[in-house]
């Protein structure tokens, strides 16, 4: 883990990104103790926060059970009745305000 006091972290913040962007952690310190920690992010925390937001708002539900996702990339693909366009179908859902 590398290792930063608050003034270099200041003063190198890019740098220390980048090595944060490589999946590095970087321990921040103030007068030689630990204050801070700057580790990678992992992305499925932030759709989860976000989703969380919505369903706290009322906008979404949350969902019952875990997606399988061999299993649906796997399911075959719905197919739209002759002389129907899946666009039209979303443009007139969008006019009547679904």
């Amino acid at each position: 883990m590398k290792r930063a006091s608050v003034s270099q972290a200041k003063n190198r913040l890019r740098a220390l990104l980048a090595v944060v962007r490589r999946g590095e952690t970087v321990l921040v310190t103030h007068r030689g103790k630990p204050v801070a920690q700057i580790c990678p992010i992992d992305a499925e925390s932030l759709i989860d926060e976000a989703a969380m937001d919505l369903i706290e708002e009322g906008i979404m539900n949350p969902p019952r059970m875990r997606l399988d996702l061999p299993s649906f990339l796997a399911a075959p693909r719905p197919r739209l009745p002759a002389g129907h366009s899946a666009s039209r179908s979303v443009a007139e859902e969008r006019n009547e305000g679904r």
